[in-house]
């Protein structure tokens, strides 16, 4: 999940666990919940509409700026949702690195560079608008094939990708199915 007990991933509380996934070059996949700050905020629509994209941000957020991506580089994370809000936000964020005491040591090679090196699934991510953020952030070869099965069904992303004219045929197929081989190869092992 992206945070426990209100905490995000990058949070000193969970170096421990950090330091030991980053030994093992662990693979890291984050699902969001529902913030516990803001469960009760009444907006007219479920929690999970939006609660959910601002939660993956928020970790996202939460490991750079604490310094965990830096501390642990072996560590592969992987962001639901096209990374939720964060293409959207790059510039404010872009904003606290440059003007934040001691950002240069937490994000030493750059917010940037970190973004393009996570992963990002398609589930709920797949639409135009977020793909063309997305690609100004991290290379298709970063982009992974989601659903949200059980919430929803593969059918949305394959129509989505489907209609969506910047991906080659070679790229559609390294998001279908040659990055997750690449990220994980004992999948294409049998």
């Amino acid at each position: 999940m992206t945070s426990y007990g209100g905490r995000y991933l990058g949070d000193p509380m969970f170096w421990p666990v950090l330091e030991e996934l980053n030994r093992r070059k662990a693979v890291v996949y984050t699902h969001p919940l529902s913030p516990q700050c803001c469960g009760k905020i009444p907006s007219g629509v479920v929690g999970s509409t939006i609660g959910y994209a601002v939660d993956t941000t928020r970790t996202m957020a939460s490991l750079m700026f604490h310094g965990a991506v830096a501390r642990y580089p072996d560590i592969k994370w992987i962001f639901s949702h096209s990374g939720g809000v964060t293409p959207f936000l790059v510039s404010r964020f872009e904003r606290e690195e440059n003007f934040t005491k001691g950002m240069k040591e937490k994000v030493p090679s750059g917010f940037r560079h970190e973004l393009a090196k996570f992963y990002y699934d398609m589930a709920q991510g797949n639409h135009p608008g977020a793909l063309d953020a997305l690609l100004h952030i991290a290379p298709v070869s970063q982009f992974l094939y989601g659903t949200d099965y059980p919430f929803r069904d593969g059918k949305e992303v394959n129509e989505a990708l489907a209609k969506y004219q910047r991906f080659t045929a070679v790229e559609h197929r390294a998001i279908d199915r040659d990055n997750a081989l690449r990220l994980l190869p004992l999948l294409g092992a049998n």
